[in-house]
């Protein structure tokens, strides 16, 4: 049996790794493929801190290759344009197609605009390792520009940031760059007192999927960093250097970065799979593709059923990670011709960082805030990478 997995995040790697253990360990019949468009498995909660530099920026990232040499495991690297469920095929972009006995899209989720007029156009996005580092160097030459302008109100532009978004990714991204720019300032001699940074969402919540407690004690942290958070409040168009919001209220910004949203790539709907209203696949409780015997999803590019109330499971890297260790049994049992058992999300809680020194978050439900929630967040951040880096491979989390 033919096993291909579509993307190298945290569900398709961990599903791969898994897979590879399990099919070795029972002397299976069995191959894997795993493909990707890049040539390294990226750690998706780091691309905030790459994007201010607060890290070196090669440690958001592993090459894929070291990560595999020891496993069966064989990578395809290509972008996926299209999938063949009849066909049993899936075509890359270069004109390659691969056939295979059973499927796994793993693809992750791309930017959401919704149709926001100039969005697309005019702001920077922070999904990949690519969008980080354009992040980074965009806020260096605007920091770098205005070092050279005399103009106090275009030097004000030029150090304004604009973070469309308040959840994971804006609270996290604001909480960094508010840590940077004194850094920043004195490595480019901009004015650090005509620094602005404006954290935006629609909603009347940060981190909604928290609930208030967070909310308010985001707020009070980010507004002690010196970011400015404004709730209730709809970007209705972006221009450049130029956000058109809500009340008929204007922006200037030479920064604007959209985490706003995500949905699935569109492939999926193009490829004919059942999918909801933001393009994720449909999946049953055994993260099997709706109407599709032979094709599973998870992670961000799946509609998991969470509950009865029509919910689903929280696109998050941790979901994402157990879901890829859970269709690596899934498959065995497929390969073994054994019942496989239904996934039942885990929640432990999530953990978000709000600048290098504090965190918020609420492990096993219970809200923790401040350097104990941090020291966790990092606690997990290191036992993930031992899982992939070395003897924890195919540890259950």
């Amino acid at each position: 049996m033919h096993i291909v997995i579509l993307g190298a995040g945290y569900a398709g790697l961990r599903a791969a790794l898994d897979l590879d253990t399990l099919i070795q360990e029972r002397g299976a019949t069995a191959s894997v493929t795993l493909v990707d468009q890049n040539s390294y498995h990226q750690l998706v909660q780091l691309l905030h801190v790459t994007a201010t530099a607060g890290h070196d920026s090669r440690e958001a990232i592993y090459d894929l290759a070291p990560l595999l040499s020891e496993s069966g495991v064989r990578f395809v690297q290509g972008r996926v344009v299209a999938i063949r469920p009849l066909a049993r095929e899936v075509h890359l972009a270069d004109g390659r197609a691969l056939t295979y006995d059973r499927l796994v899209i793993a693809l992750g989720a791309e930017t959401a605009y919704g149709n926001v007029p100039g969005a697309r156009e005019h702001t920077l996005p922070l999904r990949t390792y690519e969008h980080a580092l354009r992040i980074r160097d965009h806020l260096r030459a605007r920091f770098a520009e205005a070092a050279r302008v005399s103009e106090q109100r275009q030097q004000r532009i030029l150090l304004t940031t604009a973070i469309v978004g308040g959840g994971y990714t804006g609270c996290q991204l604001a909480g960094e760059l508010a840590a940077w720019a004194d850094d920043l300032c004195a490595e480019t001699g901009a004015p650090r007192r005509e620094v602005r940074i404006a954290l935006l969402d629609r909603s009347s919540l940060l981190l909604k999927q928290f609930g208030p407690w967070a909310t308010r004690e985001a707020e009070r942290t980010l507004d002690a960093m010196g970011v400015s958070v404004y709730l209730q409040t709809t970007v209705e168009a972006v221009e450049p250097e130029l956000l058109r919001v809500s009340d008929d209220r204007v922006l200037r910004a030479g920064t604007i970065v959209w985490a706003g949203g995500i949905q699935a790539p569109p492939l999926l709907r193009e490829s004919g799979l059942p999918v909801d209203a933001a393009g994720r696949a449909l999946v049953d409780r055994y993260l099997r593709v709706r109407d599709q015997a032979l094709i599973f999803a998870a992670g961000d590019c799946a509609a998991i059923p969470d509950g009865p109330n029509g919910a689903t499971v929280p696109a998050t890297a941790s979901y994402a990670m157990r879901q890829g260790i859970h269709l690596a049994e899934t498959l065995m049992a497929e390969i073994a011709g054994e019942p496989p058992r239904p996934y039942e999300p885990l929640k432990l809680g999530e953990l978000v960082s709000l600048g290098p020194n504090y965190a918020v978050g609420n492990p096993l439900g219970v809200p923790v805030v401040g350097y104990p929630a941090l020291l966790l967040k990092k606690g997990v951040e290191s036992y993930y990478r031992a899982t992939i880096e070395g003897p924890l491979k195919g540890v259950t989390l």
